[in-house]
């Protein structure tokens, strides 16, 4: 029996994005370490799929536990407001399941040696950077408490009302004020093209504000980003935080493993025979095809736009879970014209962005859609609508080597606003977003395209160089330290 004498306890925060791009990381460091065991604690809403995924891994999955917190009932619909909830009892099961982790051992489950938090600060592929503004750079409850403590500032409000105003603006004041926020290594953007609103408005105020207080803290970080992905920023934060006294750690992107093997050929297969009928005549017909994530704001103008173009643009739309939907009409209406596939279904991501008639992949930006789709070498439309994804759109459409067409009309609420990417007048408007729209797939399907598209060659190329040469030795580093 081989001995454990290594343990790992994890919490993740219940997002799909992020609790798939740990378990990648969880097989490699599974791989290198015989002695090491993780266990992993996570809502139930996210078990029933992450006991799915471990059943397809080759790894040793006796060497893995999962503890499902948080209420069951919930495992069955997923909506906005029921993620905020998971997150709630994510927090307080977790302190309560604490104890029995660290006493309950013996020898296949010594006492955890480290601790994993994912608190999503800048989500799991934001520009490492941004890691600064949200930990490091501002005391959130300091900024709240000082406004607070001034009558004339507070203006009647609640502590938990500023903080949350103070979160927000993430500027170090409780307002956007039209500040440019320099980012090491990324794009200057303004104060209010940080946050997005397409999805509401951003919660999460009091998990960022216990972040802060934990970064002072910690022993280091842990990234899924790289040299390869950010050469500028990775040094910054490793210096920046070693002057602290705190290690920094950049594991790379994280995707399944028949993501990188691709020196064959497509190796994912694709099961569902509407999708590979339709993606077979796309690469036969047109040469082109791109893959959008459904959102609610203006998808009837994006659809109009792609029904209409005189050079046909054939699309598969995925619907991204329970939260999206569609009017039945419009989902006919596509359906009959030919050009496009709806799927009100789970889609098979990974083989689909394998397929040769894959040119382009509209998504808002998250992080396991970004982590697949430039292991491939697919150049992004990003459509952000939450999370880190603004702050993804900026970084992944910045000179000198872009490889994503950031979207900018269809903003909503106070992410409209100037912006340093673009000279055109941000109003929100459907009229001025279908415009965009067409503007957008004739300079995918141009010079600038075929640029971005070599562009994403290359830094699929690299990410692959990076994975098999310096990861490794960063995952080494990790282990032992």
């Amino acid at each position: 029996m081989p001995v454990f004498n290594k343990h790992i306890l994890a919490m993740l925060a219940p997002a799909w994005g992020h609790t798939i791009s740990y378990i990648h990381f969880m097989h490699q460091l599974l791989r290198m370490d015989e002695g090491l065991v993780i266990t992993i604690v996570q809502h139930n809403l996210l078990v029933p799929k992450m006991i799915s995924e471990l059943a397809g891994t080759s790894h040793d999955t006796q060497r893995v536990r999962i503890i499902g917190v948080g209420s069951k009932e919930s495992s069955g619909a997923l909506k906005a407001e029921t993620i905020f909830v998971a997150m709630q009892e994510l927090a307080n099961d977790w302190l309560a399941t604490l104890p029995s982790l660290f006493c309950e051992v013996d020898e296949k489950w010594p006492k955890p040696n480290s601790i994993y938090l994912d608190f999503a600060c800048g989500g799991s592929t934001a520009p490492v950077v941004s890691i600064l503004s949200h930990l490091s750079d501002h005391d959130f409850l300091a900024i709240a408490e000082e406004i607070y403590a001034d009558e004339s500032k507070r203006n009647g409000r609640s502590l938990d009302e500023i903080l949350h105003q103070v979160f927000l603006a993430a500027n170090g004041s409780d307002k956007l004020s039209g500040r440019i926020l320099r980012l090491p290594g990324g794009p200057d953007i303004y104060d209010h093209e940080r946050q997005a609103y397409g999805a509401g408005a951003p919660f999460g105020t009091q998990m960022f504000t216990e972040a802060q207080k934990l970064a002072k803290h910690v022993d280091g970080f842990v990234v899924t980003s790289s040299v390869a992905l950010e050469p500028l920023g990775v040094p910054y934060c490793r210096e920046f935080y070693r002057g602290k006294g705190q290690e920094f750690f950049a594991v790379g992107i994280q995707a399944d493993e028949h993501c990188w093997r691709t020196e064959n050929g497509r190796v994912v297969t694709l099961f569902n025979e509407c999708v590979k009928n339709f993606l077979d005549g796309a690469a036969g017909k047109y040469g082109h095809c791109f893959f959008p994530v459904a959102t609610p704001h203006l998808v009837e103008a994006l659809v109009d736009t792609l029904l209409t173009l005189d050079q046909p643009f054939p699309f598969i739309f995925a619907l991204g879970g329970q939260m999206a939907s569609l009017p039945p009409s419009l989902i006919d209406r596509v359906h009959k014209s030919g050009k496009g596939l709806i799927c009100d279904f789970w889609v098979e991501q990974r083989a689909i962005l394998q397929h040769g008639a894959v040119g382009w992949f509209l998504t808002h930006g998250g992080a396991n859609s970004l982590s697949e789709s430039l292991t491939q070498g697919i150049p992004l439309i990003i459509w952000p609508v939450a999370a880190e994804q603004p702050l993804n759109a900026a970084l992944f459409s910045a000179e000198p080597n872009p490889v994503a067409i950031e979207l900018f009309q269809i903003r909503t609420g106070p992410h409209i606003g100037p912006s340093l990417h673009t000279e055109a007048s941000i109003t929100g408007t459907i009229e001025d977003a279908t415009k965009e729209f067409k503007a957008t797939f004739n300079v995918a399907r141009g010079p600038r395209g075929k640029i971005l598209q070599n562009n994403a060659a290359k830094l699929a190329e690299s990410l692959r160089q990076e994975r098999e040469n310096e990861i490794p030795k960063e995952l080494e580093r990790l282990i032992h330290f």
